[in-house]
């Protein structure tokens, strides 16, 4: 780094975003600990562990840090995580890094949740599963990359309930470190399909495309790295995330390209809702599914989305959303049916679901 007084500050711009970020990710962890805590009937308020905390972090060495500073931002740390505490958040696990689409649509589905990011999806099921976090969101589908089957394997796998769905439109961005020279940007990262999707826009601004494992998390990396000549692309939350300038939206080769999520949980909702999902497998024999779809036909019921996974004795094991609430004596009929004529059937839920 070129010691002057603007690269300094750039340095000092740079450590307290990272500085932030570790706060954040502090406060989360915090937040489980408490979670595991009231799960297990044990005391949350353990004054022994802050001051062993205190006492540690005091006796190591350091040259500016006096023990009086220190002693004073962890008090102040251990006062927001009581907060926190005191509050009881539902926490939603997604995958990726903060900033990333799935939190958006967490935020839309409910905005008082408390989003814990996942390096992957599985680990999002799990974590549900284990009772970490209250809700998991997953994306399903979407109108560019079509069906996630990773997605719907994990359903079909795991015994949670679909308890929401959010479907919104998914704006890419193209986001700098603030203060860069657009004249000096020469390559762009994001996660390969947002690429491909900006891959128009790209070649426009004659960057390279550089494939990264998230596209929230190609922005917290350029935030902490600030490579020069570098941007990403990625949500305009994870602009304001990792403090990222916006240079333009709405990048996309197609425009309002659309995406839908389901937010699950362990157990399902008992108030009824907008939307049904309904997971079966049908006898390996000519018409099977066309007598699924007629009955729903029949009944003026709309299927908003049929996904198909081949199994081992092979046929299929069918996902099925549809337009109407189970609270309905046509929706009890059509399920019965279909329990009845079906190898194997499992209810997933009855939810609302937010088009945004």
């Amino acid at each position: 780094m070129e010691l002057n007084l603007p690269s300094l500050r750039r340095e000092i711009d740079r450590l307290d975003n990272t500085i932030l970020q570790t706060l954040q990710k502090r406060l989360e962890v915090a937040r489980l600990v408490i979670k595991f805590k009231r799960e297990q009937n044990q005391n949350v308020n353990v004054p022994e562990r802050e001051l062993q905390i205190l006492n540690s972090l005091k006796g190591r060495e350091r040259s500016l840090l006096s023990a009086e500073v220190i002693e004073e931002i962890y008090k102040t740390i251990f006062a927001e995580s009581k907060r926190l505490q005191r509050e009881s958040t539902p926490l939603v696990a997604f995958q990726g890094e903060h900033g990333a689409f799935s939190e958006v649509a967490a935020k839309r589905w409910n905005p008082d949740v408390a989003p814990i990011p996942c390096q992957t999806i599985a680990e999002v099921f799990q974590g549900v599963e284990l009772g970490s976090y209250d809700y998991g969101i997953v994306p399903v589908e979407s109108t560019v990359g079509g069906l996630m089957s990773q997605v719907n394997a994990l359903l079909l796998a795991s015994k949670l309930f679909v308890v929401g769905a959010v479907e919104m439109s998914v704006e890419h961005a193209l986001l700098v470190v603030p203060g860069t020279d657009l004249k000096s940007l020469r390559r762009v990262y994001s996660q390969a399909v947002a690429l491909t999707e900006c891959q128009s826009f790209v070649k426009r601004m004659k960057l390279e495309p550089v494939a990264y494992f998230d596209t929230a998390g190609a922005a917290k990396m350029l935030a902490e790295k600030w490579e020069e000549g570098s941007s990403a692309i990625a949500s305009e939350l994870a602009a304001r995330y990792y403090n990222l300038e916006v240079i333009k939206t709405g990048i996309a080769d197609v425009q309002n390209t659309r995406t839908r999520f389901l937010v699950l949980a362990k157990n399902p909702l008992d108030c009824g809702g907008n939307r049904c999902s309904i997971t079966f497998i049908m006898p390996n024999e000519p018409g099977s599914l066309f007598r699924v779809m007629k009955m729903f036909a029949d009944e003026n019921i709309n299927l908003t989305r049929v996904a198909s996974i081949p199994t081992e004795k092979g046929n299929y094991i069918f996902f099925l959303d549809f337009a109407a609430s189970d609270q309905e004596e046509r929706v009890h009929h059509i399920l019965n049916q279909i329990s009845c004529i079906s190898e194997s059937y499992r209810w997933m839920g009855c939810y609302t679901e937010t088009n945004q």
